[in-house]
């Protein structure tokens, strides 16, 4: 029996029409996964969880979309932005579209677990540096260990 019954923080619907449109998460570990049917699965995250949806979508006319959003779901109350893919509280800490700017978010990613270091555990700040860089054209900014460890010093401090 599916129960679609879930905590509070975020809830979003994968969908998988193979050609069509293509949902998945990048990382991320979801607190709860139901599927509703067989192209659809309904993933939830508890406050505080950060996740990276993938989203690949075709047109009739043959076009092709490509994004990334990187989110962090949210207590309820907490202020958040209104995603219209998401049931309940989130934050967007990032989103590119294109080909070029996922592909060099991708490889950020990559690179940030080459340091053994998992992208849900990023300081946010970092994703939100990140996405207003490659708006602006600009060089993506480093994340290494040391940065890491920058940031949770300042967590455990604050």
């Amino acid at each position: 029996m599916n129960d679609l019954r879930f905590s509070p923080g975020a809830q979003l619907d994968l969908v998988w029409i193979e050609t069509r449109i293509e949902q998945w998460l990048r990382f991320g570990c979801p607190e709860t996964s139901v599927r509703i049917d067989r192209h659809r699965r309904r993933v939830s995250f508890a406050a505080g969880d950060v996740f990276a949806l993938m989203r690949w979508l075709a047109s009739d006319t043959g076009a092709v979309t490509v994004s990334i959003d990187i989110v962090r779901a949210m207590p309820p109350g907490e202020p958040c932005a209104v995603l219209p893919w998401i049931t309940g509280a989130a934050d967007r800490l990032l989103r590119q579209t294109g080909d070029a700017p996922v592909r060099a978010v991708l490889d950020i990613i990559t690179r940030i677990e080459r340091h053994g270091l998992d992208p849900r555990a990023v300081c946010p700040d970092y994703w939100r540096d990140l996405d207003a860089r490659l708006r602006a054209s600009r060089p993506a900014p480093p994340y290494g260990r040391a940065r890491h460890e920058a940031w949770l010093w300042r967590r455990a401090a604050s």
